[in-house]
């Protein structure tokens, strides 16, 4: 597996805190290039963005920006030399409301491919919620036009869902164009539901939880699920046969804890074991 890129969304506020540094940590570790998350753009300029980037042999390969944000962030994208924009959630309500973002998935394609990008969308676990029969990912994919929306596979909230993620991607081959690559030792539970945990908690200005002993002694117990590459449920290499088989453009890593303590030996770790699968 040659080209790896990491999202700045991984060890979420990092990236707020040190872009430079995390660029360079991302570089170090022997990364093509990065995921861009949240509008987080280290101040740059997008030619100017493209050229740091390229000063450390990679590029950004895509960005996940919210619905509201999508029409301000498509020509910087654009310009900043990404291929895809990706809608990192939606929330549905019922299947009625599935079939109402499946055309707004459509409606956001038609504007990313005449700003020259491709649309993505990312699910979570509760994309697999079950409506009249049919999940609500089953939805989007059977009701967006593959000219205009493709799919970023996250492995991890599929497998936390309880749905195979090889299975999941054979099922619709043709479909996915990136996959996100991160471990889970588990399927989730009642006792995993983060709006509980995090219920009545203040923020930071940088919008991080204002954590109670108590709130930080679970959060960090839940946070042991993000477990090293090949040492959860999901089996890396049938997902990569599966994704590879049907096209997939690229792998992403995305790490919401550093399972060794550090960062940086983290994505190393998780680097070095994609790099064994080639």
């Amino acid at each position: 597996m040659k080209d790896v890129y990491l999202i700045t969304a991984s060890f979420v506020g990092e990236i707020k805190r040190d872009f430079r540094g995390y660029v360079k940590m991302a570089a170090k570790a022997g990364y093509a290039g990065l995921e861009l998350f949240n509008c987080i753009y280290g101040g740059f300029g997008p030619q100017e963005l493209k050229n740091y980037l390229a000063s450390y042999g990679m590029t950004a390969i895509s960005a996940h920006v919210n619905v509201e944000d999508t029409d301000s962030q498509l020509s910087y994208l654009a310009e900043a030399g990404c291929r895809y924009v990706v809608c990192p959630m939606l929330r549905v309500e019922s299947r009625d409301d599935a079939y109402r973002k499946a055309e707004l998935l459509n409606a956001l394609g038609q504007k990313a491919k005449a700003a020259g990008l491709r649309y993505a969308y990312h699910n979570h676990d509760n994309d697999f919620d079950v409506y009249d029969g049919k999940t609500v990912i089953d939805i989007f994919l059977e009701n967006t036009d593959p000219k205009l929306v493709t799919f970023e596979l996250d492995a991890a909230w599929a497998w936390r869902a309880g749905v195979d993620a090889a299975d999941f991607v054979n099922r619709h081959a043709g479909r996915f164009d990136l996959i996100h690559v991160k471990e889970t030792s588990r399927v989730l539970g009642p006792e995993d539901d983060m709006h509980a945990l995090f219920a009545g908690a203040k923020r930071e200005p940088d919008g991080r939880f204002i954590l109670t002993p108590e709130m930080e002694a679970k959060f960090k117990e839940r946070q042991k699920i993000n477990c090293k590459l090949g040492d959860g449920i999901i089996n890396m290499p049938e997902l990569k046969k599966a994704a590879d088989a049907q096209g997939v453009k690229a792998y992403i890593v995305e790490r919401e804890y550093a399972y060794t303590g550090d960062n940086y030996t983290t994505i190393l770790a998780d680097r070095e074991y994609l790099s064994a699968l080639e």
